[in-house]
């Protein structure tokens, strides 16, 4: 096994994703470490145990996984001398997830993918790589805050949103364990990275766990400049208002990859993101997953959660 761990956090509303995301890596990807962390109350944890046992693990039989419950890696400090209201938020534990991970992974990196992306094509591991990071003129001023704040926290000199340049924030993300090790002791450790990072925690704050850890990264001048433009075809909220999505999802997809070819990368990994679901139906994912000759790879645990009504 390489270099790296294939790290996804699992939630409830996400099992239909993470059940075709387990389907597309057990059709198209070589065998490779896993880590699935389970992030909801451990009295569903006996459920989530036996679904992954009947819907998921026929699949993997060849990698090498590690199931676990959140709490493996909250139990060794308690956060019940703070007052936060959104504490126990499901959003906020599985964006620590991702940085607490690196305590148990072996491997020199890990390559974090979410529920809502899956595999298209045959590779490996190796072959998500990391893009390059870019201007973020496209924050909104909660995301732009946000990143504020680390730099102010890590001491770095902010100097304009055209000028100071982070990764997408979206998965495939690759982070290197002895970085995010370096980030929680700096911090003084995993309570009061938690702490610090509950303190943004309100209606309209918009955290987001690998800016922090990029951040970092560039305070200690070992930012990963990326390899690739893109990594992913996501699906989002705003692509439906693209002209290119009029034809359809297909349509929409085939542009896309044309794109990166054009410019000389190829996809591996797409991603249907939670918000899309108002905005398709079932009979769309079924097109797609035909288009990408993965027809067999379609959820039969549940209901798929698309309907569309926008």
């Amino acid at each position: 096994f390489m270099n790296s761990t294939l790290v996804v956090v699992v939630c409830d509303r996400d099992l239909w994703n993470f059940e075709l995301l387990v389907r597309s890596m057990g059709k198209f990807m070589e065998p490779c470490r896993c880590i699935f962390i389970f992030n909801e109350d451990g009295s569903k944890m006996k459920f989530f145990k036996k679904w992954y046992a009947e819907f998921c693990e026929p699949y993997l039989k060849k990698f090498l996984v590690r199931v676990l419950h959140k709490d493996y890696f909250f139990h060794d400090y308690s956060l019940e001398d703070q007052d936060f209201r959104l504490l126990s938020e499901p959003i906020y534990n599985q964006q620590l997830l991702k940085l607490f991970v690196s305590e148990i992974i072996v491997t020199e990196k890990y390559t974090v993918l979410d529920c809502k992306n899956f595999i298209t094509r045959p590779c490996k591991l190796a072959d998500l790589k990391q893009t390059y990071p870019e201007n973020i003129t496209f924050a909104d001023h909660y995301l732009l805050g946000f990143v504020l704040a680390c730099c102010a926290k890590l001491d770095v000199r902010f100097t304009t949103k055209k000028e100071f340049k982070l990764s997408a924030n979206i998965t495939p993300f690759i982070m290197h364990k002895k970085k995010v090790a370096k980030l929680i002791k700096h911090f003084d450790g995993k309570k009061n990275l938690h702490i610090w990072m509950l303190n943004w925690c309100h209606e309209h704050s918009n955290m987001a766990e690998f800016y922090l850890y990029e951040v970092f990264c560039i305070a200690k001048g070992m930012q990963d400049m990326g390899e690739v433009l893109s990594n992913t075809i996501t699906i989002w909220e705003h692509s439906f208002s693209e002209s290119h999505m009029l034809p359809g999802i297909e349509f929409y997809v085939k542009y896309e990859e044309e794109l990166g070819r054009r410019m000389g990368f190829k996809f591996y990994v797409a991603g249907l993101h939670t918000h899309t679901r108002d905005y398709i139906n079932p009979e769309d994912i079924h097109t797609l997953l035909k288009y990408y000759d993965m027809d067999d790879c379609y959820p039969v645990s549940r209901g798929a959660p698309f309907k569309k009504i926008k």
